[in-house]
C-alpha cells in the first residue's frame, strides 16, 4: 500500500500568483504614497531602502534554507514532518519568503500603498493555510505537528512563540 502524504507543491501557487500579479499592477501604477524628496525625506528614504534590502535578503536566505539539497520533497514523499533548516524559525518558509520580499520591496520603493500587499498576503495565508495544509498536517502527523505549531509561527519568521 502506498504511503499517504501531502502533495509536493500543495497550495503555494494558488496563494502567491494572484498577489504577485496584483503587486505588479500596483507597483507599476502607484506614484502617490512616496515620501517627499526633502533633505529629511532623502534620509528616511535611504534608511527605508537599506531596511528593505535587508528584509529581502533575509527572505531569500530563508527560502534557500527551506529546501537545501531538495530535502523538503524527500521528507514529504517519505511522510516525515520537516522541522529543521528554515522550518525551525517558521512553519511555511517559502510563503514567508514571499511575504518578506513583498514587504522589503514596499520599503525599497518608498511606497506606502505597496504595504497593503504583504498585509493581504498574510491574511490570505492565515485563512487558507488553517483550512488546508494545517488541517492535512494535523490529520497526518497528529501530536507531533500540534507540538511543532505551539513552538513555531505560521508565517512570521524569527520570532519564537
Amino acid at each position: 500500500m502506498k504511503a499517504k502524504h501531502l502533495p509536493v507543491y500543495v497550495i503555494g501557487p494558488v496563494l502567491c500568483v494572484p498577489l504577485a500579479v496584483v503587486m505588479g499592477i500596483l507597483f507599476t501604477l502607484s506614484i502617490k504614497g512616496k515620501i517627499p524628496s526633502t533633505d529629511f525625506g532623502e534620509i528616511v528614504n535611504s534608511i527605508l531602502s537599506i531596511m528593505g534590502y535587508i528584509i529581502i535578503l533575509l527572505g531569500i536566505i530563508l527560502c534557500i534554507g527551506a529546501d537545501k539539497g531538495d530535502k523538503l520533497k524527500s521528507n514529504i514523499k517519505e511522510n516525515r514532518l520537516k522541522t529543521d533548516g528554515s522550518f525551525r524559525f517558521v512553519r511555511n518558509p517559502r510563503y514567508s519568503t514571499f511575504l518578506l520580499v513583498e514587504f522589503g520591496l514596499a520599503l525599497v520603493c518608498h511606497n506606502l500603498y505597496l504595504l497593503i500587499i504583504p498585509v493581504l498576503f498574510w491574511l490570505e495565508m492565515t485563512i487558507v493555510l488553517k483550512r488546508t495544509e494545517e488541517k492535512w498536517l494535523t490529520e497526518l502527523y497528529g501530536q507531533e505537528y500540534i507540538g511543532y505549531c505551539k513552538k513555531v509561527n505560521r508565517c512570521i519568521p524569527f520570532f519564537p512563540k
